[in-house]
């Protein structure tokens, strides 16, 4: 009985239940490298989702622009318009150095439309240029046929 025992008491020494130290530093590294890559794709995310709402703004505001440009009067539509036209400052902290430039050219072929094109500017917060949004619209005269003004 006592020889059993004393076999019972040298397997629980050489075969200790628990974790070793480098059981547990393997354990810690794993957690430390997924830690890193969650931060990274976090931080890739927050990235990406600016450049898509600085992308979206300078499509609404090209499209407010040309908006602009249907309503103004056939005569008024002119380069000296177009020159006049300002990115408001509200869109400055999302447009980070954000340039306009808008274009009002007649077509030659067609004497009563004029081409409206607006571009949108700005810089990435990486310091990087954006690909630029750019809006096409042709804009004709709006007048009234002669039977049509009772």
């Amino acid at each position: 009985m006592r020889n059993t025992m004393i076999k019972n008491q040298k397997s629980k020494i050489k075969n200790p239940s628990g974790f070793t130290l480098v059981e547990i530093g393997v354990a810690m590294s794993m957690l430390a490298v997924a830690m890193i890559l969650v931060l990274q794709i976090s931080f890739w995310s927050l990235r990406e989702r600016a450049r898509t709402a600085a992308h979206h703004v300078a499509i609404e505001q090209a499209a407010n622009l040309l908006e602009a440009a249907r309503a103004v009067p056939w005569e008024s539509l002119t380069p000296e318009w177009a020159e006049a036209q300002r990115i408001p400052e509200d869109l400055n902290a999302v447009l980070i150095d954000g340039k306009l430039s808008v274009q009002v050219v007649p077509v030659e072929a067609v004497p009563l439309i004029k081409r409206v094109t607006v571009e949108v500017r700005w810089m990435l917060a990486e310091g990087v240029v954006s690909r630029p949004v750019r809006l096409v619209e042709f804009i004709s005269a709006r007048s009234t046929a002669k039977g049509d003004d009772q």
